[in-house]
């Protein structure tokens, strides 16, 4: 049975004490980055911001730290190779946007992959787990992983034929190979984890853009920073970014969307979830 998501329903992040500090709502570390896509780690970076985060660490190649001064100067840095091991306790990584398929990358995942440390895939970190295999998360860890319809395929070594035919279908095959808790992005985005099956109602075809998937990336990220569980904070911020996007469609029209766009309504959107 799939469940459709409701405002009401959605569990929100705890509200913040008067006596707050940044440490209080987690750590978001965002890898990805190659020299060429250092556009996708920023807009991850501000996600995570955006949804709540304390503090945000972006791990890439050096030359990509452009971008991320440009857009973000509230965000740190770390270059490659990075050391997983001196992660914060309070650490959430988000792993994929812009990140590529090198060896390098490969390398960076592999050694992700053996970190008990809550984490959102998305993007080519799911193209390298695609290739990798299951073992990959043989480590205990919650696990986010957020793929479209292609990357769905190579994960089930299927095809996005057969993935849009049966959309539900294939999020459960895909939890049932890999474990953890998934979104199938989409018309109707899906959401699998271990206390069900839902699906999103909102949302419009102007976020089918370059970097709507690394917004929503971020949001996770940053939801679970604040102590949300994967398929909570899955659900939150699918509603959120698909809120964001249904605004910005209604303000600059559907065509007209870019990623930065939803980003920009992301704050009106968590005022009318917290109202």
């Amino acid at each position: 049975m799939v469940s459709t998501l409701h405002w009401p329903d959605l569990e929100r992040p705890p509200r913040r004490p008067s006596a707050a500090h940044k440490g209080d709502f987690g750590h978001v570390f965002v890898v990805g980055g190659q020299r060429s896509m250092g556009g996708a780690l920023a807009l991850a970076s501000l996600a995570a911001y955006r949804a709540g985060a304390g503090l945000v660490t972006a791990v890439g190649q050096a030359q990509s730290q452009i971008y991320l001064a440009a857009q973000l100067p509230e965000a740190t840095w770390w270059d490659w190779p990075a050391h997983f091991r001196r992660l914060p306790a309070n650490a959430v990584l988000a792993v994929g946007p812009g990140l590529g398929q090198g060896l390098a990358s490969h390398d960076l995942v592999r050694e992700i992959g053996t970190l008990s440390v809550p984490a959102v895939w998305d993007a080519d970190a799911l193209n390298i787990l695609a290739r990798l295999g299951p073992q990959l998360w043989s480590q205990p860890a919650e696990r986010l992983a957020t793929p479209h319809p292609g990357e769905a395929a190579r994960l089930l070594q299927s095809t996005t034929v057969e993935v849009q035919k049966d959309r539900v279908g294939a999020i459960r095959a895909l939890a049932a190979r890999y474990g953890g808790t998934w979104i199938l992005k989409g018309e109707g985005t899906l959401i699998l984890g271990a206390m069900g099956l839902w699906r999103c109602p909102l949302g419009n075809p102007g976020m089918a853009t370059g970097g709507s998937g690394d917004v929503l990336t971020g949001l996770c990220a940053g939801l679970m920073a604040q102590g949300l569980n994967a398929a909570q904070a899955a659900q939150l911020a699918v509603c959120v970014h698909a809120r964001a996007g249904d605004l910005a469609a209604r303000a600059q029209g559907e065509a007209s969307v870019i990623a930065t766009d939803i980003l920009a309504y992301v704050p009106q959107a968590l005022r009318e979830l917290m109202a």
